[in-house]
């Protein structure tokens, strides 16, 4: 091999690292305020890496999931959910409208934001309703079940979806 091919050969190679470390560092560095978002599609992916062609690490069937966005790169959100899993989701799965998650086991729904007033309802884990507001320590929120709407307030500290300090 001449000494010219190898040179290319080896500046080929060395360019090829470069680009896989600025990658590499991009995503690390793509690190972002964590905010909240919902899953759009009736099913999307999440992948080890921001790419289709990262392995799947999991498939989310829920549509309207809440997720919080931790990183980004391009087009991909890394996301964590409720479970805490953590992956890679492009942000066309991903929509601005708000909702929650109920983590308690029983999560009472309230009248109002006042710990004596009278409870609507009682909504069981992993139920998932549209956020409307934020006040303080509790959140407006809407559902429909069995046909009825519902409408109330219901503790930060029972649900997954909003941010300690975030109010609106």
């Amino acid at each position: 091999m001449s000494k010219s091919r190898s040179y290319a050969i080896f500046w080929i190679m060395f360019l090829a690292m470069q680009a896989n470390d600025a990658i590499s560092a991009a995503i690390k560095s793509g690190k972002c305020d964590p905010y909240y978002v919902s899953i759009r599609a009736k099913e999307a992916h999440s992948h080890v890496g921001p790419g289709r062609i990262y392995k799947v690490v999991y498939k989310y069937i829920q549509e309207h999931l809440p997720v919080k966005v931790v990183a980004q790169y391009d087009n991909w959100r890394k996301i964590e959910d409720p479970d805490g899993e953590k992956g890679w989701i492009h942000k066309s799965l991903l929509s601005t409208k708000r909702f929650i998650i109920t983590c308690s086991n029983i999560t009472p729904l309230m009248l109002t934001t006042k710990e004596t007033s009278k409870r609507i309802a009682r909504i069981k884990k992993k139920f998932v309703m549209e956020l409307i507001a934020v006040r303080g320590n509790w959140c407006r929120v809407k559902f429909r079940w069995c046909g009825e709407k519902y409408t109330g307030w219901v503790r930060k500290t029972d649900v997954f979806g909003v941010l300690d300090e975030e109010t609106w």
